[in-house]
């Protein structure tokens, strides 16, 4: 999971839901590793989680806990990187084409 982020005052952390509204495993909001800054594709991680492909395939809800930030956007990709392998509108000086790959 990946994020753009404004917050370099703040702080963000993340957790997921599974359909009962409970917490899933180890991706709890005390789990996450809260994050600062300001990045346009910040990673998010867990302590006691290597990623979330154990969610692949399953219905979950993402919560989200910011103070004194600004949460642009977020996405689940497969890519250690963050690319979102999405549309880019109009691209950009940094994509060939019309999806991040």
């Amino acid at each position: 999971m990946f994020v753009n982020l404004d917050a370099p005052n703040g702080e963000l952390r993340v957790e997921v839901l599974g359909p009962d509204g409970g917490v899933v495993g180890p991706l709890s909001i005390e789990n996450c590793v809260p994050l600062s800054g300001d990045s346009t594709c910040a990673p998010v991680r867990w302590r006691g989680a290597q990623d979330l492909s154990e969610l692949s395939g399953r219905a979950v809800r993402f919560r989200f806990s910011l103070k004194n930030g600004s949460l642009y956007s977020f996405w689940v990709t497969s890519d250690s990187d963050g690319k979102s392998h999405g549309y880019v509108a109009s691209g950009g000086p940094e994509f060939d084409g019309p999806t991040d790959a």
